[in-house]
């Protein structure tokens, strides 16, 4: 059964390497609306055009899974729902240098970079990131198309709300509720509760307020 991968940029790459190391083929392309991509390859794999031509795609190359390799929580969910309309399964990746609990669920679609842990009876949804060196520990709750970035770590019990952003190197003490799309920053120790649609920052974190529409920082796209 082959996989297309919907984007070509800097998640694509790292995604590439990790099925590449997991054994998962064989993988027919690339889809993106960059068309100056559109013949190119990107670690020797072909980016076959525009995400509008993946329905002829999927009958001519015989497509029947789709990874989403998009750092953008919001377009994750966009686009792993077009893969599902398209009758297109999303896989779970798994990095064979990470460590997932048999005790922990990880819904469709999301992804365990290396060096990761999820460790027992945690839950993640669906289309979530688990980035390079993250740590879940036991009974975490995350909910669809959260990113957790390197190095960050979610101690014990904490919860996650959907679209939820948690930076680089950020540390969520045990029993802690993070809001929906709410944006963590690099760095951050969370000490208390984090409402939805905040950012937060600092140690111990401190909300600070947006100016017009909240926006996922630019490291979240790779």
């Amino acid at each position: 059964m082959a996989v297309v991968i919907y984007g070509a940029g800097g998640q694509a790459r790292v995604l590439l390497e990790l099925m590449d190391r997991a054994g998962i083929c064989p993988i027919a392309g690339l889809v993106d609306d960059d068309l100056t991509l559109q013949g190119t390859k990107i670690g020797g794999v072909p980016v076959l055009g525009p995400i509008e031509r993946l329905s002829s795609l999927v009958r001519v190359h015989r497509i029947h899974r789709a990874v989403i390799a998009l750092g953008r929580n919001a377009l994750r969910r966009k686009f792993a729902e077009h893969a599902r309309s398209a009758g297109l399964r999303l896989p779970v990746l798994i990095h064979p240098s990470a460590m997932v609990s048999p005790t922990a669920h990880l819904g469709d679609g999301t992804v365990v970079m290396a060096g990761a842990v999820v460790g027992a009876h945690a839950r993640v949804g669906e289309m979530a990131i688990i980035n390079t060196r993250a740590g879940v520990d036991h009974d975490c709750v995350l909910g669809d198309c959260v990113h957790v970035a390197p190095g960050a770590t979610l101690c014990g019990n904490v919860t996650v709300g959907d679209e939820a952003f948690i930076g680089a190197g950020a540390t969520v003490i045990p029993d802690i509720i993070i809001g929906n799309g709410a944006v963590v920053g690099a760095g951050t120790t969370v000490i208390r509760d984090v409402s939805s649609n905040t950012t937060v920052v600092g140690c111990p974190a401190r909300e600070i307020p947006h100016k017009g529409q909240p926006a996922e920082p630019l490291q979240a796209q790779i």
